[in-house]
């Protein structure tokens, strides 16, 4: 079964988003659990979204904070344990310390390992399985090839990212409160609004999310669907961390459109499709590392249209 799935922060973002075009959701903020509401964080809108989403036959996905400290154990223990009641679909880990508490409360919930676990090679997957994982995505650094290997070559599910900016570091501290001169205690939510990194002669950009570095340039595979598709690619995600209800809707309703039509052996035209993906991206698409090399170019598919 073919699956496409993206990332919504709280309760607030999925209502005011049609997310008609997607099977699954991640839910929440990995990289700030003092993001309002966040999913990560915060179990109060849990079950309401549990709710709501099986009522549309959507699964859902919780995402576990990326980067915690000691401190953090308890309230996310107690996270885990409302999140095991509510029967989530599965856990998105990105620690091994989170993944060894999931063990430890007996959590018998399917376990998705994230991008921050830096997953380069099939025998990391094996040791990953022994502690119930079943599904990881490989890190944003390795290419098509290296991913399909990856996929073949593992006994467990795979996802690939096929737009959205690449997440590249979680730090435990707020970079854009640094550069402010504030702390957390006075956090007045700055990371709503977009903050760039940008080189001169704009060679590079990135994009700072607060406790998140994301490329500014956005990923995008629209063209190559029908290709990961043939190789036996099952599982799709969107990255949509620090993107609007118009970019989730947007992407997801191209790319459901391209697979579906894919499956059906259909026509399909690019041309309008990419011109509305660019006009999203704030520093235009690339395909990330997908093709061997920097990560800052886009390569269209040879067509007509």
């Amino acid at each position: 079964m073919i699956e496409l799935s993206t990332t919504i922060s709280n309760y607030e973002q999925l209502i005011r988003t049609d997310i008609s075009s997607y099977d699954a959701l991640y839910l929440g903020d990995v990289s700030c659990p003092l993001y309002p509401n966040n999913f990560c964080s915060n179990s109060e809108d849990l079950e309401k979204t549990i709710s709501y989403l099986k009522q549309l036959n959507k699964k859902c996905y919780l995402r576990l904070y990326a980067v915690p400290e000691n401190k953090d154990m308890d309230w996310m223990k107690e996270l885990i344990k409302r999140a095991i009641e509510l029967k989530v679909d599965a856990f998105e880990v990105h620690n091994l310390g989170v993944l060894l508490l999931l063990r430890d409360l007996n959590n018998t919930i399917p376990i998705h390992f994230g991008v921050f676990g830096n997953i380069y090679t099939i025998e990391t997957i094996k040791v990953l399985q022994k502690y119930g994982v079943s599904r990881v995505q490989p890190s944003p650094e390795l290419s098509i090839e290296e991913s399909i290997f990856i996929k073949d070559e593992t006994p467990i599910e795979t996802t690939f990212v096929v737009h959205g900016k690449i997440p590249l570091v979680a730090s435990e501290t707020c970079f854009i409160m640094e550069q402010n001169g504030n702390d957390e205690s006075n956090c007045g939510f700055a990371c709503s609004k977009d903050h760039w990194l940008t080189r001169q002669q704009g060679e590079w950009s990135m994009k700072d999310t607060g406790r998140m570095t994301i490329s500014g340039k956005d990923l995008c595979m629209a063209e190559h669907i029908v290709d990961l598709l043939e190789k036996g690619v099952k599982n799709f995600l969107i990255q949509s961390h620090g993107e609007s209800s118009e970019f989730i809707e947007t992407t997801g309703a191209i790319y459901k459109e391209i697979i579906q039509k894919a499956i059906n052996k259909e026509d399909i035209y690019y041309t309008d499709k990419i011109e509305i993906l660019s006009a999203l991206a704030h520093e235009g698409l690339c395909n990330g590392y997908y093709f061997g090399l920097t990560g800052q170019d886009y390569y269209k598919r040879d067509s007509n249209d």
